[in-house]
């Protein structure tokens, strides 16, 4: 699995009158912008081959008049650039690239500013955000967002750091909903926290309680898991199901809050029966998004099969970024005949398993057999 450098924080708010209009103009000029960008590339394709950093110049050349904020600006070149790579990675055709329909603006980590000069945490439930209006004068508003009791702990701890400038955290205005006339408007304030500060902040046990392997299938509406021996024998098996989660419509963030707890409750019981490695499949390589990604909850489009992989593979990598909190190791194994294969079958007659717990029990194996082998010599210099 890739490196995880951060984790997201999906604060969610409610903001009405003047306020939900500024946020929302900020948002559009900002999505004026990345128009411009991406035209600008059409007209152009050789400049998608540039670096990053010679992108973030082009992005202020070209849109600093749009939006009179330099970290705005910087915020959509890399959101553009970063679709950018990932559209050349994928081999689809620069010229056929579309904007999907998101509204939002962010802005990058400044340690010295306590944390982030455009959308900063001023206390630890209340966020000043710059907003732009028509006349693209600019102020700060004062935005309440919603702190998940999970994530409180977390969002202390970040604040009191960033508040004597000791650390930076990038962040992002990304809107949901908004009513007629902008009378209200919902969304959500993102803050990505360091992965190494999470871990440090909420890990709940330094080591495990024993040796044993534990397998995870992963679907869309439930979790299975099998612990096992060094032997192979199972010594526990459980499962933790989500099935509202899939309904169309379900708000997303009370989805992964559901998922959440879950992935919580699946590592707890993997730790108290002594389990020291998580093994789950090996999560598909999805691109370059991953660190700026924008979702739009779209279910309705000939790519459902395609969103349902991602959104297993978002599960699983949650598994395997929450799995050191509980002093657990997490390792990616090859799914390949731990569905619909001949072993599955015979899984599941022999321990009377279903198809799901079955495919965790041979996940564990799969991984038993991994942590067995000799590992190779290193080469002598």
């Amino acid at each position: 699995m890739r490196q995880i450098d951060y984790i997201t924080l999906r604060l969610p708010f409610h903001v009405i009158g003047e306020e939900a209009r500024l946020i929302y103009w900020t948002a559009w000029l900002c999505k004026l912008c990345a128009h411009r960008l991406l035209g600008k590339v059409k007209e152009n394709p050789l400049l998608a081959d540039m670096s990053q950093y010679n992108f973030i110049r082009l992005g202020r050349k070209l849109c600093y008049d749009i939006i009179p904020n330099r970290r705005y600006v910087d915020g959509v070149s890399i959101i553009i650039h970063a679709s950018l790579q990932s559209a050349k990675a994928s081999g689809i055709d620069i010229a056929k690239l579309e904007l999907k329909p998101w509204l939002l603006f962010q802005s990058e980590a400044e340690p010295w500013a306590k944390g982030n000069l455009n959308i900063q945490f001023v206390n630890y439930d209340t966020i000043k955000v710059l907003v732009f209006g028509i006349d693209k004068s600019s102020r700060k508003i004062a935005v309440k967002p919603v702190i998940p009791k999970g994530y409180a702990r977390l969002v202390k701890a970040l604040v009191d750091k960033a508040l004597k400038k000791e650390i930076g955290y990038p962040a992002r205005v990304y809107i949901t909903n908004y009513g007629d006339r902008l009378g209200h408007l919902y969304g959500e304030i993102q803050v990505m926290v360091k992965y190494n500060f999470y871990l440090e902040t909420m890990k709940k046990h330094d080591k495990p309680l024993g040796d044993n392997i534990a397998g995870i299938d992963v679907n869309v509406d439930r979790l299975n898991l099998v612990v096992i021996n060094r032997k192979g024998d199972i010594i526990w098996k459980h499962t933790a199901r989500f099935p509202q989660v899939t309904s169309r419509g379900y708000p997303r963030t009370r989805a992964w809050s559901i998922i959440g707890e879950a992935i919580h409750r699946i590592l707890k019981n993997a730790y108290s029966h002594g389990a020291s490695t998580i093994a789950v499949e090996n999560p598909k390589t999805i691109g370059y998004l991953r660190y700026y990604w924008i979702g739009n909850g779209d279910r309705k489009t000939k790519n459902y099969n395609y969103k349902v992989s991602i959104f297993r593979n978002s599960i699983i990598e949650r598994i395997m970024w929450k799995a050191p909190l509980y002093g657990l190791d997490a390792i990616p194994v090859n799914p390949k005949g731990t569905t619909y294969s001949k072993d599955h079958e015979y899984v599941m007659r022999r321990y009377g398993l279903d198809g799901h717990t079955a495919s965790a029990y041979l996940i564990a194996l799969r991984a038993r057999r991994n942590l067995q082998r000799p590992k190779k010599p290193t080469a002598k210099k």
